[in-house]
């Protein structure tokens, strides 16, 4: 599935890659990998291993095991953040914190703590962890027609009501939804 989605959204050289939660990284090692196939020069590797594949978790274990996959796939210096992703206020993602693609398998099914809510509009406050990271989701990509995201979401986030059925409004309204 990380492989069909890679290929699917086709990270092209130039091109900045997120995963806001990453696990253990095998979005970003793909990515990666997927990015290295198209260098021809030398700063062609450069820009992949600098400024192309950004990541961040929240755990310790999976955050440490993000850094050595990236590293034994040649990864000489891995960019994760060891922090919550959605401790940022979405008022405050600025042109510079967003990227071209997104690459994610959000966790759900679990809770946020409270004190991550206050970071995201009043009428769209959930614990539902899937719902708030498809929202960053939403925030973080570049405003231009190329970027792009594939991610990983329960049953529920595209078909629920309340909070849901506004992030969905907003998912349809404001980006070009191409497949489920």
């Amino acid at each position: 599935v990380i492989q069909f989605m890679v290929k699917v959204t086709d990270p092209r050289l130039g091109e900045t890659v997120l995963d806001p939660a990453a696990g253990t990284g095998g979005f970003l090692v793909e990515a990666f990998v997927h990015l290295l196939a198209q260098c021809q020069t030398v700063q062609d590797r450069r820009k992949v291993q600098t400024a192309s594949i950004y990541g961040g978790e929240a755990k310790t274990l999976p955050y440490m095991l993000t850094q050595m996959n990236l590293l034994l796939h040649g990864m000489e210096s891995p960019q994760i953040n060891a922090d919550n992703s959605l401790k940022t206020a979405l008022r405050d993602i600025t042109d510079k914190d967003r990227v071209d693609i997104i690459l994610t398998n959000p966790p759900f099914g679990g809770e946020e703590e409270r004190g991550i809510l206050p970071n995201f509009p009043e009428d769209r406050r959930t614990a539902e962890t899937a719902l708030l990271f498809l929202q960053l989701i939403m925030r973080k990509l570049k405003r231009t027609p190329t970027a792009r995201a594939a991610l990983v979401v329960p049953n529920g986030t595209l078909f629920g009501d309340g909070i849901a059925a506004r992030i969905k409004e907003d998912l349809l309204t404001e980006f070009n939804l191409h497949t489920i």
